[in-house]
């Protein structure tokens, strides 16, 4: 029993272990046996963050072009899709390719920001390669924004917008109230897809919105179309703009597809709940 016992222990200690490796064991590695591969991963990590922080194909498939050309890399060619990324680059005489599978996640115009500074600084010299990856592990590691703060934004977007569409304050403080209780589902509902979640949101909100106009004597037109506001793809529709102006419209009508969705399921949210409230 206790030599089985002891098995048990090992076999559960055992993917705990291996859970803890991250990018940077793996840089270790690289680093002393390929070290092409290496700056290929590199590149594809910075696209990753870009492409999953909402960052248009242009702008990451040249972020990834010139991590590359940085660390000695001729004939660089990326290709990048709201799906996948792919770099490929001759290093030494040799031929390099990579390839990653992403998901879409949102939008977070920080880590944005943070990447193009290390690709600028790795360009010009000023920090190495390792320096480069560990920083990209560090940004895609940090844990988003809290629940708190993204209760927060949405009560005060909901209220902002309010004010801007003529409504009162008791309205905008039905509509703070209504975004702020959609944000915290749609943070508790991690698990489900984004278009469900959408729609669920709506339908939280025009339930919040209905029932602060019959108990407070608002309008709760006014409540719904201010709240609904956190839920519009504004941001995916200008970057789906964006890639079709700029050529990349395979990239450009994938986004403008998602953006039509969301849109499809903000709408179905607030006239099914109607419609239902009418039938009771």
């Amino acid at each position: 029993m206790k030599q089985s016992r002891q098995r048990n222990r090992r076999h559960r200690i055992k993917p705990q272990r291996k859970a803890v490796s991250s990018e940077l064991q793996v840089y270790d590695e690289l680093s002393r046996k390929d070290p092409g591969t290496l700056l290929a991963r590199t590149a594809v990590l910075a696209g990753r963050i870009l492409l999953e922080s909402g960052a248009e194909t242009g702008r990451t498939e040249d972020t990834m072009s010139r991590i590359c050309q940085a660390g000695g890399a001729v004939v660089t060619d990326s290709y990048v899709t709201p799906g996948m990324l792919m770099i490929s680059f001759t290093w030494h005489g040799q031929m390099i390719h990579n390839m990653k599978r992403v998901s879409l996640s949102g939008t977070d115009l920080g880590r944005i920001q943070q990447v193009n500074a290390l690709s600028r600084q790795l360009q010009s010299g000023e920090i190495t390669l390792e320096d480069c990856y560990r920083s990209l592990c560090r940004i895609q590691e940090e844990p988003g924004a809290s629940v708190f703060r993204m209760v927060l934004g949405a009560a005060l977007a909901g209220a902002g917008f309010a004010l801007v569409f003529g409504g009162s304050l008791q309205e905008s403080a039905a509509a703070a109230f209504s975004a702020a209780l959609c944000a915290f589902l749609l943070e508790s509902l991690n698990f489900c897809t984004p278009s469900l979640r959408t729609l669920l949101g709506s339908s939280l909100i025009t339930l919040a919105g209905v029932a602060a106009g019959a108990l407070l004597g608002i309008r709760a037109n006014m409540v719904i179309l201010a709240a609904l506001m956190i839920l519009v793809p504004g941001m995916l529709f200008t970057t789906a703009l964006r890639d079709c102006i700029a050529g990349d419209t395979l990239s450009g009508q994938a986004r403008l597809s998602m953006a039509i969705l969301s849109a499809a399921a903000i709408a179905l949210g607030n006239i099914g709940t109607l419609l239902i409230l009418e039938a009771l």
